[in-house]
């Protein structure tokens, strides 16, 4: 071949090469890379191209401070959650107060002790709610709410719409000038509690409201009245158990109490304070209002019963017992009607306004059965009075015109006591003893061994 040929085919190689050259770069890594980076040819700084030409960066972790949480990028308080179930036995000074204060209108907050443990604080409710309890049965040294010294165990905000409280033990042993429960223009509603207070006001002071209490047991070492209520009172199965004076109450409107228990306690026997005791008191009616008292059982106070005021007022089976003067009605209109009266001056006393009696049993006076004041309407019919043995003017009507020449026993040494008195139990050992329930009263007693069967004889 000349060199010409080979010049030309050398030519045709050539030209031949240049035409596929495209055709492989198309087909290499480098040209897919050149591709795809191109359109993004602004980002090449960023290593990250996973979506596109979409950039994403790497997440950047924020630090909250101790107690806030990081909630959609911000750092915030948690808002702590609603408790309706609190458990004394961990329970910290003022958890119930807090739950309290973040319940809603008319919630309800529950109490649990299955330890034995208490809250120890003082609540403050302004809203209307329900504290009830779970796992927890009241007993003597054993509270579920403990009031600090010096501090109301629960006090309501005038003008709460009621309060109610369920199966509660509270307990105020150091509530020094503090009532243990108190309130006014509310609605109360107490249903198994037990209070013990030992301080100089009263367990239970709640004014111008309604009032309802049932299965409940209040204990108080106070000079004041351990209930003082002044309102609407609605009352079944209550036990009060007092030192110098049991109930002070001044109704705003029709009352109903039924089976009311008020005993006084050893504490102070033979004092002065004993001598000025005072079951049970009612004053402060009007003409408008009635009252109805069915089975109010007082023990122990010099004066047992005393009514003041009012439209009407019924006791129906009272029963009085240890008393110098069982029952004393002033400027009121008061019907006693099969009661059972213990007393060692007068069983019925009228200084003002009109008795009617009917039915009673007045035991052990030693100056009078029933006595009235000048100018006192008294109607009696069928009483039983029953003198002491050795009573100085038995069965005297009329004026107390001479000196008493007897005694009363308050006045007697320190050390007398009789044996009534001598069983009394002092506030630290009081607790209310069992009641029996109709199924047990109704139920048949139990077999003797080796007892002859029902219908047979003896063998």
């Amino acid at each position: 071949m000349s060199r010409l040929s080979r010049f030309l085919a050398l030519v045709a190689t050539l030209s031949l090469g240049l035409a596929a050259a495209p055709a492989v770069a198309l087909a290499s890594p480098d040209a897919k890379v050149d591709q795809q980076i191109r359109p993004c040819f602004g980002l090449l700084l960023e290593p990250n191209l996973s979506r596109g030409c979409k950039v994403r960066k790497a997440p950047v972790k924020t630090q909250c401070r101790r107690g806030e949480i990081l909630v959609r990028g911000r750092c915030t308080k948690p808002e702590p959650p609603l408790l309706s179930e609190i458990n004394c036995d961990l329970a910290y000074p003022g958890q119930v107060g807090d739950a309290l204060a973040r319940l809603y209108d008319g919630d309800v907050l529950t109490l649990t002790s299955r330890e034995g443990g208490a809250c120890y604080e003082s609540l403050e409710i302004t809203r209307s709610v329900s504290i009830v309890v779970r796992d927890y049965t009241a007993g003597l040294g054993r509270p579920i709410l403990v009031a600090p010294p010096g501090k109301p165990c629960i006090q309501i905000a005038p003008g709460v719409a009621y309060v109610r409280l369920e199966g509660l033990g509270i307990e105020a042993l150091r509530a020094g000038d503090s009532a243990c429960i108190t309130g006014r223009a509310t609605e109360l509603s107490l249903r198994g509690v037990t209070v013990r207070y030992d301080g100089l006001r009263s367990a239970l002071d709640v004014g111008d409201s309604r009032v309802e209490i049932s299965d409940s047991v209040l204990i108080g070492r106070t000079r004041k009245p351990v209930v003082q209520v002044t309102g609407e009172l609605l009352i079944a199965n209550l036990e009060v158990a007092a030192t110098a004076i049991g109930m002070a109450v001044e109704t705003s409107g029709d009352s109903r109490l039924r089976d009311v228990r008020i005993n006084r306690l050893g504490d102070w026997t033979g004092s002065t304070r004993t001598r000025n005791s005072a079951g049970f008191v009612m004053t402060g009616m009007n003409r408008q209002q009635l009252a109805q008292i069915d089975g109010l059982r007082v023990d122990g106070f010099s004066r047992g019963i005393y009514v003041g005021g009012g439209d009407e007022t019924t006791l129906l089976r009272p029963i009085v017992l240890d008393s110098d003067w069982a029952v004393i009605v002033e400027d009121g209109n008061l019907r006693v009607i099969d009661g059972d009266l213990e007393a060692l001056d007068v069983g019925l006393y009228a200084a003002s306004g009109t008795l009617n009696a009917s039915g009673n049993k007045i035991v052990g006076v030693m100056r009078s059965g029933l006595f009235a004041e000048k100018g006192v309407q008294i109607r009696a019919r069928d009483n039983r009075i029953y003198a002491h043995d050795k009573g100085c003017e038995a069965l005297v009507t009329g004026y107390f015109a001479e000196a008493l020449t007897c005694r009363p026993w308050y006045e007697a040494p320190e050390l007398f006591r009789n044996p009534r008195n001598m069983a009394r139990l002092d506030f630290d050992a009081y607790w209310p003893a069992p009641t029996v329930t109709p199924e047990e009263a109704t139920a048949p007693p139990p077999e003797l061994v080796g007892a002859p069967a029902a219908g047979g004889s003896p063998k």
